[in-house]
């Protein structure tokens, strides 16, 4: 038996270029439409420090990442905790 991470589906928001509160707006919008076995990948301007308590409150799980030009962050459903570590595409 393969010990590999399953392929998930990965939804790309850059949200870079937007000014507060638009990319928590808009990845808390995406949410309600992320299915089970999903991930959502969001690139944003800055640490999304305000979003992750919310994030987790809601039932999701996280990566977030400083990057040089904002943060990266991946969110699955808590159930699906193990996909944050699955390899993103390029």
């Amino acid at each position: 038996m393969s010990d590999a991470i399953p392929h998930a589906t990965v939804h790309l928001l850059d949200l870079r270029d937007l000014p507060p509160p638009q990319p928590m707006e808009r990845i808390l919008a995406r949410l309600d439409r992320l299915q089970p076995g999903e991930r959502l990948l969001a690139l944003t301007p800055f640490y999304p420090a305000p979003l992750l308590a919310l994030l987790a409150q809601s039932g999701f799980a996280y990566d977030a990442q400083a990057a040089g030009d904002g943060a990266r962050l991946v969110i699955c459903h808590d159930t699906d905790r193990h996909l944050l570590g699955a390899p993103l595409p390029p």
